[in-house]
């Protein structure tokens, strides 16, 4: 990633993050928390770590990439806010901190936070404290609170599950990326966190490691020493985790545009409502994602809509984690509004990047030009949605490796690649233009790519009963 576009990509996910702050029906660490990727085996620096936090960015800002925003769960009311019998009075507070977030705020509600006690940590005027934890099969939500007392404004830099061996237990991307920020005194925050692994594998004790670094943009921060590097263990339950949450059988298909999503289970649990769809090996078109999927929480017209916060890739499955309300036992209905999707045999890309020539392509609505930043000039692929259809965001995706005409193997880390464009709305820009990098280097002609995600919609509308 060039050294301009990366500072700015920082700099703008860095900004939104304190702007988002401030308002009160809006969260974004819902919408950021997580990327695709598969789970971490092994321990980085804290060093590494925070250039790791690069690539989370990027990957967060992918995560619009698929087009899935949707209703944000709706918040409690204000009726709702008298503590319940099943509610420890202790994290109200919480509760007040979490008030836009109804998988947490409900789930403090419900009473299915575990108290914590004496489990603290001090280090160079910093004090974390963890004060309760919900821990199910597919995650952990943890509730701490962080005592600065050195009069210097900090930021949370890293925050990470580790097991005795010093492993990453949980996902991958699950430590902090809403670099939330520890003024002076004390601040409450919250994590939910999905494992990277099958509960199965957990340890009895694991250990919360959390980075704290002097508040400034990221692209500043980036290498500095931590201003405090503070460790407390948390020990589980596995026989209570076992048993937590509620698995509903479903063994039903959706069909759209012909092709089939099979929905075998759905697991609703504190951390979330998990979804792992699996796309029937008997369709003709490739399934790059679905359009806008959600849960409908509710009965007689009045629905809660609880759209996906993350996608995760745990022992090779692809689970798709939506928000949860978990004082409701309500009906809970699957929707979505279609698929991306192409057919199998029009995946491949084939592209002469010294004459910039496109000799094949799904469509005609791809084209290459030059593109000139800080670092120098560089190829790109740009895509024009077509004219009368719905925009999707940085929808178009390749492969990590391509193959050039002498059949050797390249990778993509090799170009001088950027990061994934939209023209910016404010530009009015019609149509949208999507672009990524092809880099300048010179291969064998012509390369074949493999794409990976490509904004064809198939549009339909269908819904599926989960839970009467």
């Amino acid at each position: 990633m060039a050294g301009s576009e990366e500072r700015l990509l920082k700099e703008y996910f860095d900004g939104i993050s304190r702007e988002l702050e401030d308002l009160p029906h809006v969260k974004m660490n819902a919408a950021i928390r997580s990327g695709i990727s598969g789970p971490a085996r092994n321990r980085t620096s804290a060093r590494k770590r925070f250039s790791v936090s690069v690539a989370v960015i990027v990957t967060a800002a992918a995560l619009f990439a698929v087009p899935w925003i949707g209703k944000l769960p709706k918040p409690l009311e204000p009726q709702n806010l008298s503590a319940p019998a099943l509610m420890n009075e202790a994290f109200t507070p919480y509760l007040w901190k979490a008030i836009n977030d109804t998988t947490v705020s409900s789930a403090i509600e419900a009473g299915l936070i575990e108290r914590v006690s004496g489990v603290t940590a001090e280090q160079n005027g910093f004090v974390l404290k963890v004060d309760g934890i919900a821990a199910d099969r597919k995650g952990i939500m943890i509730l701490y609170s962080l005592q600065n007392n050195t009069g210097q404004k900090a930021r949370v830099d890293n925050l990470q599950l580790e097991d005795k061996s010093n492993s990453p237990v949980n996902y991958r991307y699950g430590w902090a990326l809403n670099n939330t920020d520890v003024p002076t005194g004390t601040t409450l925050n919250y994590e939910v966190i999905q494992w990277g692994e099958g509960f199965d594998s957990l340890p009895d004790e694991i250990t919360l490691e959390l980075n704290l670094g002097v508040s400034k943009p990221v692209s500043q921060a980036a290498g500095e020493k931590p201003l405090a590097a503070l460790s407390v263990p948390i020990k589980l339950d596995k026989g209570k985790i076992a048993k937590s949450g509620e698995v509903l059988t479903v063994n039903k298909t959706l069909t759209v545009g012909g092709q089939e999503i099979l929905i075998n289970e759905v697991y609703t649990a504190p951390t979330g409502i998990y979804l792992e769809p699996d796309y029937s090996q008997q369709n003709g078109k490739q399934i790059f994602s679905m359009i806008n999927p959600r849960f409908l929480l509710g009965g007689n017209g009045d629905f809660s809509s609880m759209s996906p916060v993350r996608t995760v890739v745990v022992e090779g499955k692809e689970i798709l984690v939506f928000g949860n309300d978990s004082r409701s036992s309500q009906p809970l209905q699957f929707q979505l509004d279609g698929i991306l999707a192409l057919d199998k045999d029009a995946m491949k890309l084939v592209i002469d990047t010294e004459r910039q020539q496109i000799i094949q392509a799904p469509d005609n609505y791809l084209t290459m030009s030059l593109y000139t930043a800080e670092r120098g000039t560089t190829m790109i692929l740009n895509h024009y949605t077509a004219p009368g259809k719905k925009r999707f965001y940085n929808a178009l995706m390749l492969d990590s490796e391509f193959t050039d005409s002498k059949g050797q193997i390249h990778s993509t880390a090799d170009l001088y690649d950027i990061p994934p464009y939209q023209a910016s709305a404010d530009q009015k820009s019609v149509p949208v233009l999507d672009y990524v990098g092809l880099g300048s280097n010179k291969y064998a002609q012509p390369l074949t790519f493999t794409i990976t995600s490509y904004p064809a919609p198939i549009n339909q509308k269908v819904s599926l009963e989960i839970r009467d």
